[in-house]
C-alpha cells in the first residue's frame, strides 16, 4: 500500500492524541521524507519528540518549521517552548517575542507571557517577570500559577505587603489549598514576625486541607522561631518540642517514603544536638528502611511510650484538642447531643416541639442512605518502595559518624566513614577520608599524624589546582586543627569568604579552648 502525505499526517495526529508518541513520530518522519517543504510534518515530529522527552530533537524540528514559514506566530511559540525545555533561555525569549510579533492566537499569547515570566524569574529579572505576568493576566484572567509566580516576584523584590496580598488572592481562589498559607508562613518566619507565622499555621489548620507540608512547617516553627531568646536552659526544650512536632508529622501528615526518611534524619540531628547519640543512632536505624519503620508505627519520641500507631498517650496542645473535637463533631461522634437538642425543643413555650422538629427535617438531606467512607478510618501506610539516592546515603552515614563519635565507638565510626569514602560525590568522599583520620587519632594508631600531614598536602595541591575549592580548604583547616597547628589553620581560614570563614573560625577557637576533646580524652 502506497502511503501519501496527508494520510501520514492524519495518522501521526491520531497516534499523538492516543498517547502513542513513538508511532506519531514515525509517521511524521515518513511524511517529512515525502514532503520536506511543508511544515505539518515537522510540527508533528516536534510535538511527538517533546512528549518523548527528546527536547533537542524537538527544537530542531520546530526550527525547520519556522524556516519554512517564518510568518506563523504559533510555530515560533512551539519553538520557544521547546527551547525553554532545553534550558536555552535567551533563544526561548527571542522565539517567544517573535511569536507575539507575528500575531499568534490569543490563548497562545497568554501562555507565551506566562513562559516569559518564568524565564525572567530564572534569570532573576523580577520586575520584567511582573510585567509579563500582568500581560498574561489580561488574557487568561485569574490563574493560580500566575498568582504564585507574582507572589514569588514580590517576595524576591522584598515587597512583602504585595506578596501577602497576592497570596490572599490565592486563598480566595482555592481556599482549601495549603500552598498559599505555607508561602505566607515562610514570609513571616523570614521577617521574624513569629506571632503571625503561628497564626498563619492556625488559619491553615482551620480553613485549608492540611498536608505533610503543613506538618513540616510546624516542625520548622518549633525549631526556628525566636532563636534570639534561646539560652542554655531553653534550647533543649526547643529541640524536644521540635521532636514532638516531627513525631506529629509522621503521625498525621501522611508522608511519602522520602519525607519519612527525612523526618527520621531530622530527629537524629536533634538527638545529636541533645548529646543523645544512642537515640540518634536509633532514628538512623529507622531511616535504613523508612517505609517499614513508618508502617510499623515507630516513634521518634524514644523517651516516651508513644508511637505513630496510637496517639492516645501523646499530650495535645490546645489547638490540637480543638481540632480533634471538631473532627469528632464532623464525624457524628456526639450522638447524645441529639437528645439534648430534643430536650431544648421541648422547653420552647411558643411552638409545638414535634412541629418544629418536623419543619427542620424538611430542610435536611438524609445521610443514612449514604455509605460511610471507610478509607478515612483505615490506617495510612506508605505503599511505595524507597530507593535511597547517593545524597540520602551520605547524609545518613554522616550522621552515623557524628553519633558514633559521640559514643566513642570508633570501629563503627570508621565503618561509616569508609562508606562515605565510597560516595560518588567528591565532598562526601573527603568527609569520609577526614573522619578516618580522626579515628586514627582517637585510637592513637601508629603513624596517625603522618597520615594527617599527607592528606593536608593533598588538599593543599587541590587548592593550588583550583583556588575556589573551598571543600578541600575546609578539611585542610580542620586537619591542621586536629594536629594542633592552630596558627596555620587561622591564617588559612582568614583567606576564605566570610560565610565560610566565620563558622570555621568558631570551630578553631572552640578547639583551642577545649583541646582535650581532640585527643579523645574528654571525661565521661
Amino acid at each position: 500500500m502506497v502511503e501519501n502525505y496527508e494520510d501520514l499526517i492524519a495518522n501521526s495526529n491520531l497516534a499523538f492524541s492516543g498517547g502513542e508518541y513513538e508511532s506519531a513520530l514515525n509517521f511524521a518522519k515518513k511524511a517529512i521524507g515525502l514532503e520536506s517543504k511543508d511544515i505539518d510534518g515537522f510540527l508533528c515530529a516536534g510535538k511527538a519528540s517533546l512528549s518523548l522527552d527528546k527536547v533537542d530533537d524537538a527544537v530542531d524540528y520546530f526550527k525547520k518549521a519556522a524556516e519554512i514559514n517564518d510568518k506563523s506566530g504559533n510555530v515560533f511559540f512551539l519553538l520557544g517552548y521547546a527551547q525553554a525545555m532545553a534550558h536555552n533561555e535567551s533563544g526561548s525569549l527571542k522565539s517567544l517575542t517573535r511569536a507575539v510579533e507575528r500575531d499568534c492566537e490569543e490563548p497562545i499569547r497568554g501562555q507565551i507571557y506566562k513562559i516569559m515570566a518564568m524565564l525572567n524569574m530564572d534569570r532573576g529579572e523580577y520586575e520584567d517577570a511582573l510585567i509579563n505576568i500582568r500581560q498574561a493576566e489580561q488574557i487568561v484572567g485569574l490563574d493560580e500559577e500566575l498568582l504564585r509566580n507574582k507572589a514569588a516576584c514580590y517576595t524576591n523584590l522584598k515587597n512583602y505587603r504585595k506578596a501577602l496580598f497576592t497570596l490572599n488572592q490565592m486563598k480566595l481562589l482555592k481556599p482549601k489549598d495549603y500552598s498559599a498559607y505555607s508561602l505566607s508562613f515562610h514570609i513571616f518566619m523570614d521577617l521574624g514576625i513569629y506571632d503571625e507565622a503561628k497564626k498563619e499555621l492556625e488559619r491553615a489548620r482551620d480553613y485549608s486541607q492540611v498536608n505533610m507540608t503543613y506538618y513540616s512547617d510546624r516542625v520548622a516553627y518549633a525549631l526556628l522561631h525566636d532563636l534570639q531568646d534561646d539560652n542554655d536552659d531553653t534550647v533543649s526544650e526547643r529541640w524536644y518540642n521540635t521532636l514532638r512536632e516531627i513525631n506529629n508529622a509522621l503521625l498525621k501528615g501522611k508522608p511519602n517514603a522520602e519525607q519519612a526518611f527525612e523526618m527520621y534524619l531530622r530527629a537524629s540531628q536533634l538527638y545529636i544536638s541533645l548529646d543523645m547519640p544512642g537515640k540518634a543512632i536509633a532514628c538512623l536505624d529507622f531511616a535504613e528502611d523508612p517505609v517499614l519503620s513508618f508502617n510499623q508505627g515507630v516513634s521518634v519520641l524514644l523517651d516516651e511510650k508513644t508511637s505513630t500507631a496510637s496517639n492516645s498517650s501523646q499530650e495535645l496542645s490546645l489547638e490540637e484538642e480543638e481540632a480533634e473535637m471538631q473532627e469528632k463533631w464532623d464525624n457524628g461522634e456526639f450522638e447524645d447531643l441529639s437528645e439534648q437538642i430534643q430536650l431544648a425543643l421541648d422547653d420552647l413555650d411558643d411552638d409545638d416541639p414535634d412541629q418544629v422538629t418536623e419543619e427542620i427535617q424538611k430542610y435536611l438531606s438524609p445521610i443514612d442512605c449514604v455509605p460511610e467512607d471507610k478509607k478515612e478510618n483505615e490506617k495510612y501506610i506508605i505503599e511505595e518502595t524507597f530507593t535511597a539516592q547517593q545524597t540520602h546515603k551520605d547524609m545518613k552515614n554522616a550522621l552515623y559518624v557524628a553519633a558514633y563519635e559521640m559514643e566513642r565507638d570508633y570501629d563503627k565510626m570508621l565503618e561509616k566513614a569508609r562508606e562515605l569514602q565510597a560516595s560518588s560525590i567528591t565532598a562526601n568522599q573527603y568527609s569520609g577520608i577526614y573522619f578516618e583520620l580522626r579515628v586514627g587519632k582517637y585510637r592513637n594508631d601508629s603513624g596517625w599524624e603522618k597520615k594527617y600531614k599527607d592528606r593536608i598536602n593533598f588538599w593543599k595541591k587541590r587548592m593550588v589546582e583550583d583556588p575556589t575549592d573551598y571543600v578541600s580548604a575546609s578539611y585542610r583547616i580542620r586537619s591542621l586543627v586536629d594536629i594542633g597547628e592552630f596558627e596555620d589553620a587561622e591564617q588559612l581560614c582568614s583567606c576564605l569568604p566570610v560565610d565560610l570563614k566565620e563558622p570555621l573560625m568558631e570551630e578553631i577557637q572552640k578547639e583551642k579552648s577545649e583541646g582535650g576533646y581532640w585527643n579523645g580524652n574528654t571525661s565521661e
